[in-house]
Protein backbone atom coordinates (compact mmCIF):
# COMPACT_ATOMS: atom_id res chain seq x y z
CA UNK A 1 0.00 0.00 0.00
CA UNK A 2 2.75 2.49 1.22
CA UNK A 3 4.35 1.65 -2.61
CA UNK A 4 1.01 2.27 -4.33
CA UNK A 5 0.78 5.73 -2.95
CA UNK A 6 4.09 7.08 -3.63
CA UNK A 7 4.14 5.89 -7.29
CA UNK A 8 0.71 8.00 -7.13
CA UNK A 9 2.25 11.04 -5.74
CA UNK A 10 4.74 10.46 -8.05
CA UNK A 11 2.10 10.25 -10.88
CA UNK A 12 0.02 13.27 -9.84
CA UNK A 13 3.38 15.70 -9.41
CA UNK A 14 4.91 15.23 -12.87
CA UNK A 15 1.45 15.39 -14.74
CA UNK A 16 0.67 18.61 -13.23
CA UNK A 17 4.17 19.98 -14.24
CA UNK A 18 4.16 18.67 -17.63
CA UNK A 19 0.65 20.59 -17.93
CA UNK A 20 1.67 23.99 -16.82
CA UNK A 21 5.12 24.29 -18.89
CA UNK A 22 5.49 27.10 -21.36
CA UNK A 23 7.87 26.91 -23.98
CA UNK A 24 8.55 30.04 -26.14
CA UNK A 25 11.42 30.33 -29.13
CA UNK A 26 12.28 33.76 -30.17
CA UNK A 27 15.76 35.08 -32.00
CA UNK A 28 17.80 37.75 -30.51
CA UNK A 29 16.98 41.37 -31.49
CA UNK A 30 13.43 40.18 -31.61
CA UNK A 31 10.91 40.22 -28.80
CA UNK A 32 9.21 37.15 -27.21
CA UNK A 33 5.60 36.93 -26.17
CA UNK A 34 5.07 34.87 -23.11
CA UNK A 35 0.97 33.92 -22.80
CA UNK A 36 0.59 33.02 -19.23
CA UNK A 37 -2.93 31.03 -18.58
CA UNK A 38 -4.55 31.33 -15.37
CA UNK A 39 -7.45 29.89 -13.77
CA UNK A 40 -11.04 31.37 -12.87
CA UNK A 41 -11.12 33.24 -9.45
CA UNK A 42 -7.83 35.09 -10.52
CA UNK A 43 -9.05 37.79 -12.84
CA UNK A 44 -8.57 40.65 -10.53
CA UNK A 45 -5.34 39.16 -8.42
CA UNK A 46 -2.07 40.22 -8.96
CA UNK A 47 -0.04 38.97 -11.78
CA UNK A 48 4.15 38.30 -11.12
CA UNK A 49 6.83 37.29 -13.77
CA UNK A 50 9.68 36.12 -12.21
CA UNK A 51 13.41 35.09 -13.73
CA UNK A 52 14.46 31.99 -12.33
CA UNK A 53 12.56 28.91 -11.01
CA UNK A 54 10.08 29.28 -8.61
CA UNK A 55 11.51 29.14 -5.47
CA UNK A 56 15.47 30.92 -6.47
CA UNK A 57 13.67 33.62 -8.70
CA UNK A 58 14.40 37.49 -9.33
CA UNK A 59 10.44 39.63 -9.94
CA UNK A 60 10.87 41.21 -13.17
CA UNK A 61 7.39 42.57 -13.16
CA UNK A 62 4.33 42.66 -10.92
CA UNK A 63 0.69 43.85 -11.63
CA UNK A 64 -1.73 45.11 -9.22
CA UNK A 65 -4.48 42.93 -11.25
CA UNK A 66 -5.95 45.60 -13.37
CA UNK A 67 -6.04 45.48 -17.07
CA UNK A 68 -3.45 48.45 -18.04
CA UNK A 69 -0.11 47.40 -19.07
CA UNK A 70 3.24 47.09 -16.67
CA UNK A 71 6.08 48.46 -17.77
CA UNK A 72 9.96 48.01 -16.68
CA UNK A 73 12.62 48.65 -18.91
CA UNK A 74 12.55 45.96 -22.00
CA UNK A 75 9.42 43.99 -20.46
CA UNK A 76 5.60 44.67 -20.58
CA UNK A 77 2.99 42.38 -18.98
CA UNK A 78 -0.50 43.37 -19.92
CA UNK A 79 -3.54 41.04 -18.41
CA UNK A 80 -6.80 39.56 -20.18
CA UNK A 81 -9.41 39.24 -17.48
CA UNK A 82 -12.15 37.46 -20.13
CA UNK A 83 -9.24 35.36 -21.75
CA UNK A 84 -7.86 34.92 -17.88
CA UNK A 85 -4.54 35.35 -19.88
CA UNK A 86 -1.48 37.72 -19.55
CA UNK A 87 1.20 38.34 -21.49
CA UNK A 88 4.50 39.01 -20.81
CA UNK A 89 6.65 40.68 -23.95
CA UNK A 90 10.53 41.07 -23.62
CA UNK A 91 11.59 43.33 -26.59
CA UNK A 92 14.91 43.53 -27.93
CA UNK A 93 15.84 39.91 -27.06
CA UNK A 94 19.72 39.27 -25.63
CA UNK A 95 20.75 36.32 -25.11
CA UNK A 96 20.95 36.04 -21.68
CA UNK A 97 17.30 36.60 -21.68
CA UNK A 98 17.31 32.65 -22.24
CA UNK A 99 16.67 30.34 -19.45
CA UNK A 100 13.73 29.84 -16.84
CA UNK A 101 10.83 32.19 -15.94
CA UNK A 102 7.75 31.72 -13.70
CA UNK A 103 4.33 33.10 -14.26
CA UNK A 104 2.06 33.42 -11.14
CA UNK A 105 -1.41 34.66 -10.73
CA UNK A 106 -2.07 35.84 -6.41
CA UNK A 107 -0.28 33.24 -4.39
CA UNK A 108 -1.64 29.59 -6.06
CA UNK A 109 -1.35 29.33 -9.86
CA UNK A 110 2.21 29.36 -11.14
CA UNK A 111 3.49 28.59 -14.31
CA UNK A 112 7.15 27.61 -15.16
CA UNK A 113 8.79 28.87 -18.47
CA UNK A 114 11.34 28.06 -20.34
CA UNK A 115 12.38 30.60 -22.77
CA UNK A 116 15.36 29.90 -25.87
CA UNK A 117 17.12 32.78 -27.68
CA UNK A 118 18.63 31.70 -31.09
CA UNK A 119 21.34 34.01 -31.34
CA UNK A 120 21.19 36.51 -34.45
CA UNK A 121 23.15 35.86 -37.84
CA UNK A 122 26.20 38.51 -37.99
CA UNK A 123 25.66 41.13 -40.43
CA UNK A 124 28.22 41.16 -43.16
CA UNK A 125 30.62 44.24 -43.77
CA UNK A 126 29.74 46.09 -47.51
CA UNK A 127 33.20 45.36 -48.99
CA UNK A 128 34.68 48.32 -50.58
CA UNK A 129 36.44 48.32 -53.67
CA UNK A 130 38.77 51.00 -55.61
CA UNK A 131 39.84 50.85 -59.29
CA UNK A 132 41.11 53.27 -61.39
CA UNK A 133 41.41 53.22 -65.62
CA UNK A 134 43.55 55.40 -67.72
CA UNK A 135 42.65 55.90 -71.41
CA UNK A 136 45.33 56.64 -73.55
CA UNK A 137 44.17 57.12 -76.72
CA UNK A 138 41.55 59.64 -75.26
CA UNK A 139 43.65 61.35 -72.36
CA UNK A 140 41.18 60.48 -70.30
CA UNK A 141 40.91 58.16 -66.80
CA UNK A 142 38.54 56.10 -64.96
CA UNK A 143 38.18 56.05 -60.91
CA UNK A 144 35.37 53.57 -59.47
CA UNK A 145 33.95 52.70 -56.39
CA UNK A 146 31.94 49.75 -55.59
CA UNK A 147 30.81 49.00 -52.44
CA UNK A 148 28.30 45.44 -52.23
CA UNK A 149 26.57 44.49 -49.23
CA UNK A 150 24.79 40.61 -48.97
CA UNK A 151 22.78 39.25 -46.86
CA UNK A 152 20.81 35.56 -47.14
CA UNK A 153 18.61 36.55 -50.65
CA UNK A 154 19.76 39.96 -51.71
CA UNK A 155 22.81 41.52 -52.91
CA UNK A 156 22.80 44.91 -53.42
CA UNK A 157 25.71 46.53 -55.72
CA UNK A 158 26.01 50.51 -55.94
CA UNK A 159 29.08 52.02 -57.92
CA UNK A 160 30.12 55.55 -57.84
CA UNK A 161 32.82 57.43 -59.96
CA UNK A 162 34.17 59.58 -62.59
CA UNK A 163 35.69 60.12 -65.41
CA UNK A 164 38.50 62.93 -66.20
CA UNK A 165 39.21 64.11 -69.96
CA UNK A 166 42.87 66.08 -69.25
CA UNK A 167 43.39 68.71 -71.53
CA UNK A 168 45.01 67.83 -74.82
CA UNK A 169 46.20 70.41 -77.46
CA UNK A 170 42.46 70.63 -79.02
CA UNK A 171 41.31 71.81 -75.67
CA UNK A 172 42.21 73.96 -72.90
CA UNK A 173 40.51 72.70 -69.60
CA UNK A 174 39.38 69.37 -68.42
CA UNK A 175 36.07 67.94 -68.07
CA UNK A 176 34.61 65.25 -65.96
CA UNK A 177 31.85 63.14 -65.63
CA UNK A 178 30.38 62.02 -62.48
CA UNK A 179 28.00 58.61 -62.61
CA UNK A 180 26.40 56.32 -60.39
CA UNK A 181 24.99 52.70 -60.49
CA UNK A 182 22.83 50.06 -58.50
CA UNK A 183 22.67 46.91 -59.21
CA UNK A 184 20.37 44.45 -56.90
CA UNK A 185 20.80 40.68 -57.12
CA UNK A 186 18.24 38.64 -55.95
CA UNK A 187 18.64 35.46 -54.96
CA UNK A 188 16.57 32.42 -53.57
CA UNK A 189 19.57 30.76 -51.57
CA UNK A 190 23.17 32.23 -50.90
CA UNK A 191 24.55 29.58 -52.84
CA UNK A 192 23.48 31.46 -56.24
CA UNK A 193 25.43 34.38 -55.61
CA UNK A 194 28.36 35.00 -58.21
CA UNK A 195 30.41 37.63 -58.97
CA UNK A 196 28.41 41.42 -59.11
CA UNK A 197 30.91 42.73 -61.64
Amino acid sequence: MKFALRVCVFLLMARASVCADITVTAAEGGEAVINCPYGEGYETSYKYFYKGPYRESTLMLKSDGGQSPVFSGRFTLKDDHKARLFTVTIRDLQMSDAGEYTCTAGWGDSRSVKLNVIRAPKKPKPVQISTSTIHPNTNSRTDHNSTVTQNESVTMATRTGNTTAEPNEATTSSKQTNYTTHNALVFTSPQQIRKIF
